[in-house]
């Protein structure tokens, strides 16, 4: 394409995760990047540890999947066809809890504090999940650890259940928790670069856009709070998680600084994965 449109003078390729270790000025870190389709977990000391790179088979479009179930069980599921609306409810309505079952107990307590209503702009739809609103609970959890009980009824009643997948030699993981597969990639990294790797993680992507809601403080929280909290229930202390400023943009920010800095002169090496790809003119 870039020979053909001759807009394109070179170009050169960058694994997404340095792209954003790059946009947060980190030589050592642990990136993951997460969007609509998968979830990478990636560290990096000045390059990506390509034998420590573990990836999940899942991302954005799985919150999707249980917020048209959770339409469905509502009454909505006429609605619940519509892929664009579902994405609309996920983002409007959706809230990732602390504490899972401590979040569903105080919802059933205080069904009116947790209430889910979303009018749908332009329209005069409203969706009302009512005594269901303690499920938009489910939507961010579901992204985080889907192995939870609460979801096996779902799975029981036709969603598909995320699973292992193998590409080449990478294998995919379609239940392992978020937290499980920081673990899983640090220690496959050398014994004394592990403890600045677990200091240094940083989220990227759409897929942790998540904003907790003031009157359920404690109850819903960001991305970078309830990984920090997985991580620590699992016997990590010394653990620092960083939300990125923009997650959707990070990589973009990272690209362009890698662009800046590659001198022009650095012709591409297949062999470092590095330099320029000149197109003919």
């Amino acid at each position: 394409m870039a020979k053909e449109s001759k807009l394109v003078y070179a170009s050169t390729i960058i694994p997404q995760p340095l792209a954003v270790a790059i946009a947060h000025k980190e030589l050592s870190c642990v990136v993951v990047e997460s969007g609509h389709g998968n979830t990478q977990v990636a560290p990096i000391s000045r390059a990506p540890i390509r034998d420590a790179i573990v990836a999940l088979n899942r991302g954005g479009s799985e919150a999707n999947a249980i917020t048209a179930e959770i339409l469905k069980d509502a009454g909505y599921g006429d609605l619940a066809r519509e892929e664009n609306l579902v994405r609309k409810v996920k983002e409007n309505i959706g809230l990732l809890p602390l504490e899972l079952d401590e979040a569903i107990n105080y919802a059933k307590r205080n069904p009116e504090q947790v209430r889910a209503v979303y009018q749908v702009p332009g329209t005069r739809i409203k969706i009302d999940l009512a005594e269901y609103s303690w499920t938009r609970f489910l939507i961010g959890e579901y992204v985080f650890n889907p192995n939870h009980e609460v979801f096996q009824s779902y799975f029981k009643r036709g969603m598909p259940r995320p699973s292992d997948t193998r590409i080449g030699d990478i294998t995919f993981y379609g239940t392992l928790d978020m937290a499980e597969t920081i673990i899983r990639a640090v220690e496959r990294c050398p014994v004394e670069l592990q403890p600045h790797l677990y200091a240094h993680i940083i989220l990227s992507g759409g897929n942790f856009m998540w904003k907790p809601l003031s009157l359920l403080k404690g109850i819903t929280v960001d991305s970078q709070t309830k990984l920090q909290y997985m991580l620590r229930n699992k016997g990590l202390e010394n653990v620092n998680v960083k939300l990125s400023a923009e997650p959707q943009y990070a990589v973009w920010r990272g690209c362009i600084v890698y662009g800046y800095a590659v001198p022009t002169s650095y012709h591409w090496e297949w062999e470092k994965m590095e330099g320029w790809i000149y197109h003919e003119k």
